[in-house]
């Protein structure tokens, strides 16, 4: 007798076990969960397990729409609603049949923040500090002997050169003008590699022209068309792009000396096909009439601050959502295809990832809307930024596609976008 219970004892235990390990490791409970003052927040887990949520000092939270005092019961089997009016944080946890500790969720209530969504067609323009290297090359002499004096002493594509002599270059012309007025013809180049800045000396020699050269090809400002993807308006501070500026020769992330966005034109579309990226070609518009400056370029897009107000005509101000906020499902994205016209276009969010920590990609996205797949094929350079709403919330914007499925693509979170404008603005004097 005394083995049967021993048995049943320790199959019991093992059943336990078993099912602890299955709840911790298969039910995506959130560790981290932020939700807006006043507004309710829906978790949708769908198992059929009792759970006991206990929360100290939860006056203030409703879950369910009971005040959670000392604990409150719930069934995963239907969604689990959670609200608070009054800002702060609280610590649940997640108790199966009120006995097993599963899960502990840090539950973040934040202010409504609202800001007006893009889709408009920019043009940006990014300067760095200093000029880009982008290649070196051999210099024939007016005997037709060739030297590489660049090469030859070290320099490397994607270097950055921030001076020659001592004196800031922002230009090439700055670069040419400072050796052809040098006497000795030996150039002292400041210049910066994956963050440490070193000085270089290069012998320039003449070319065939009478023109002293150091053998180098330089790039002094990045130009492409991008997607506006919100402003707050109360700071002035916008968000575009959602991924980083990387300059096109050397894959290197410019680093900015200064930079503005303007207004652009779409003038035609490169459709996107299986294993071909497709392109949105514009124009830059009134280019003298400069709408904003760039002040930071990182994973998240580029980000600073808008001169004037610009108007969205289908939205006013909007509230950005948290990343909990965010489900697989209908949303939709803001985005010009022709001329300056920003239309409306259906997408789905077909897979949601809970990032505890800022990540560029945040979501998958796929584009359903017939007319968008007839014009573009689906996700095309140029639409990066583009603002994804769902249910009536900023909730996130297009960054990269899938190349060999372009109508699929990954999207980040406005959230993150939203936490580099607050950081952008402490700084601003």
């Amino acid at each position: 007798m005394k083995w049967k219970k021993r048995q049943i004892i320790g199959l019991t235990l093992s059943v336990l076990i078993i099912l602890f390990y299955f709840l911790t490791n298969t039910i995506s409970l959130p560790e981290r969960l932020s939700l807006i003052e006043g507004k309710e927040q829906k978790i949708s887990i769908k198992v059929p397990f009792t759970f006991e949520i206990l929360c100290e000092n939860g006056n203030n939270l409703l879950i369910n729409g009971e005040k959670v005092q000392d604990f409150v019961k719930i069934n995963l089997r239907n969604p689990v609603t959670i609200q608070s009016a009054k800002l702060g944080s609280y610590n649940l946890e997640w108790r199966l049949f009120g006995v097993i500790p599963v899960k502990k969720t840090r539950v973040e209530v934040i202010p409504q923040i609202e800001v007006v969504p893009g889709g408009h067609s920019i043009g940006v323009k990014l300067k760095p500090n200093g000029v880009i290297v982008v290649g070196t090359g051999p210099i024939s002499d007016e005997k037709g002997k060739t030297y590489i004096p660049a090469k030859e002493a070290g320099i490397e594509m994607g270097d950055t050169i921030l001076k020659a002599n001592g004196i800031y270059v922002y230009t090439a012309e700055d670069l040419s003008t400072i050796i052809n007025n040098d006497d000795d013809k030996i150039i002292t180049l400041t210049i910066k590699r994956n963050g440490a800045i070193f000085d270089v000396n290069v012998k320039a020699m003449k070319n065939r022209a009478g023109i002293y050269q150091l053998g180098l090809w330089v790039r002094d400002i990045t130009a492409g068309v991008g997607t506006l993807t919100f402003y707050h308006p109360a700071t002035r501070i916008y968000a575009a792009l959602g991924h980083i500026i990387s300059d096109s020769d050397t894959g290197k992330i410019i680093e900015i000396g200064n930079g503005e966005i303007i207004r652009a034109k779409i003038t035609s579309i490169l459709p996107a096909k299986k294993n071909i990226p497709g392109e949105k070609r514009g124009v830059f518009v009134k280019e003298e009439e400069v709408i904003g400056n760039i002040l930071e370029n990182n994973n998240f897009g580029i980000f600073g601050q808008i001169y004037e107000p610009l108007e969205n005509p289908y939205y006013g101000q909007i509230p950005v959502a948290p990343s909990s906020y965010v489900h697989p499902g209908k949303a939709e994205i803001l985005t010009v295809v022709e001329g300056e016209r920003i239309e409306r276009y259906e997408v789905e969010i077909l897979r949601v990832y809970r990032q505890e920590a800022p990540s560029p990609k945040s979501m998958v996205i796929k584009i359903t809307d017939p007319r968008l797949l007839s014009r573009t094929g689906g996700i095309v350079q140029g639409m990066s930024g583009s603002p994804i709403i769902q249910d009536g919330f900023l909730v996130g914007a297009i960054t990269h596609v899938f190349v060999n499925d372009p109508t699929k693509g990954y999207g980040v979170f406005a959230e993150w976008m939203l936490k580099e404008i607050v950081k952008i603005n402490e700084n601003i004097p």
